[in-house]
């Protein structure tokens, strides 16, 4: 495999997971929201927003991603 496809896959990965933590935060600010609408009297003051560790994938495919840059830089150019 060629060292620019070892990057392309690392920028895949990489944003994959930016895009997975981006998608669960606004789950969790709609379904705050959604509470609010729904129980006007009784709701929490702020939403509960994941962590980095609430979905396995994302540390995963951030580490997939590192692995895939350093392959890339430690191949030699043929």
């Amino acid at each position: 495999m060629d060292k620019r496809y070892n990057y392309v896959f690392g920028t895949i990965f990489i944003i994959t997971s930016g895009v997975l933590y981006t998608m669960e935060r606004f789950i969790a600010y709609f379904s705050w929201v959604g509470a609010m609408n729904a129980h006007p009297t009784s709701y929490a003051t702020h939403p509960t927003l994941p962590d980095l560790q609430t979905n396995i994938y994302i540390p995963i495919f951030i580490i997939i991603g590192i692995c895939f840059f350093v392959s890339g830089y430690r191949k030699r150019k043929v």
